[in-house]
Order: C-alpha cells, then structure tokens, then sequence
C-alpha cells in the first residue's frame, strides 16, 4: 500500500494535509481581514475624534470672544514657551474692571501637565514633537489688583505651562486667524468682531509610528461674527 493510502486518526496523509493547508488559508485570510477592519476602525475613531474637536473649537472661540472688549491675533514672545501664535482676549464690566481674559496658541504636549499623555515614537525610535491647541482662561475676582490696574496682563507674561489649560484639539501643526474689529457702537457698548480661521491637524492612525501612511491630515475652517463689549 503506498504511503499517501495510510490512514492518521481516521484519514489519508493526502487528506491531512489538504485539510492543514485549507485551514492555513482561512485563518491568514481571517488574521488579515480582521487586521484591515482593526486598522479601518482606529481611523475612523480618529476622524470621528478630529471632527468633534474642530466643531468643539469653533465653539470655544466664538463663546470666549463674546463680550470681549478686546481681542488680538499676533505672534508673541512669551516667557514661558518662546515665540507663539496667539489669540488672546480681555473682558471688562460696567466700571472698566476686568473680569476675564483668555487664549488660543499651540504647543508642544507635555508629560507633567498633560492629562492622556501618550509618547510616540518615529521609525527610528526616536520621540516625536506633538503639538496640540491649547485654551486657558483665568477669571478676575473684583478685589485682584489686575482688576483695577491701568494696563491688562501682558501676553507675554502668561503662563501658558499650567495644569488649568485645556487641549482644543490635538496634534496640531498649524493655527491661523483673521480677526478684524468690524464696527463699534457706542450708544448700546458693543463692538462687533468678525474672524475668519484655520485649525491644521495631523494626526496619526497608529501612536508608534511617524511613517505617511500612519499619518492623516485634516484642515478646519470657519467664519464667526461675535459682539464684544465696549468699555467707558
């Protein structure tokens, strides 16, 4: 009898090893499917993520500058991180106090002071520079000197390195604004801003890698017309 006739627990050698290299089969081209849907489904998180951060900041930026009585966009030197984009606002009450004042800007994440903190890594293993939007905003109590004081806190001394701010969106590699003071009223005390910005995000599909096809790239942008508040 030859020896692809001899029976293995019940079966032929040709049928045992038709039956292994069938079952190799399905289960590689389950292992890749289940890999595609794996890879498909984290980008679509991803995405999902991307879009609510960019609704979520338009919302932040129009609520901040409503009822300000000031509102800039340029770049700063700042002591705490060096030179920044930033947009930055004050608010006052009736009696010229100030009450409120906030910013945008962009900057690196940090391990020490950034909640979800996740460290990734290049092709090279090498630690890659993520930069996320930040917002922080610091409420005035009547009785705080900055409240009385003649000039507002200067941009270039805020302290953009606390744990109080907060990620806009994350991994940002670009933020532009066109502000423009449209009109100013001051019978009824209020100012009309009109601005026009840009939000790059460039996030990763994967947290371990820098290569392109790990790498999506996604651009927000939007126009909002919000009334501040004009000050005696």
């Amino acid at each position: 009898m030859e020896e692809s006739s001899k029976k293995y627990g019940g079966f032929t050698l040709l049928e045992l090893l038709v039956a292994i290299t069938s079952s190799t089969i399905i289960l590689g081209g389950f292992l890749i499917a289940f890999s595609s849907l794996s890879k498909s489904s984290r980008l679509r998180d991803k995405e999902l993520q991307s879009l609510r951060e960019g609704a979520s900041a338009r919302m932040k930026i129009e609520k901040a500058l409503t009822g300000a009585s000031n509102a800039v966009f340029k770049p700063v030197e700042n002591n705490s991180i060096g030179t920044v984009d930033m947009l930055y606002y004050y608010k006052y009450d009736d009696n010229n106090l100030l009450t409120e004042y906030g910013y945008f800007y962009m900057d690196e994440q940090q391990q020490s002071i950034d909640p979800g903190y996740i460290e990734r890594l290049d092709d090279d293993g090498n630690p890659l520079v993520i930069k996320n939007l930040y917002f922080d905003k610091i409420d005035v109590a009547k009785g705080d000197p900055e409240a009385t004081a003649e000039f507002p806190p200067d941009p270039t001394e805020f302290n953009l390195r606390t744990s109080d701010r907060e990620v806009v969106v994350h991994e940002v590699s670009d933020f532009r604004v066109n502000l423009a003071q449209a009109e100013t009223k001051q019978a009824d005390k209020r100012v009309s801003y009109s601005l026009d910005y840009q939000i790059t995000s460039n996030f990763f599909l994967d947290t371990s890698s820098d290569s392109s096809a790990n790498r999506r790239e996604r651009i927000f942008k939007g126009s909002s017309y919000v009334l501040g508040k004009v000050t005696s």
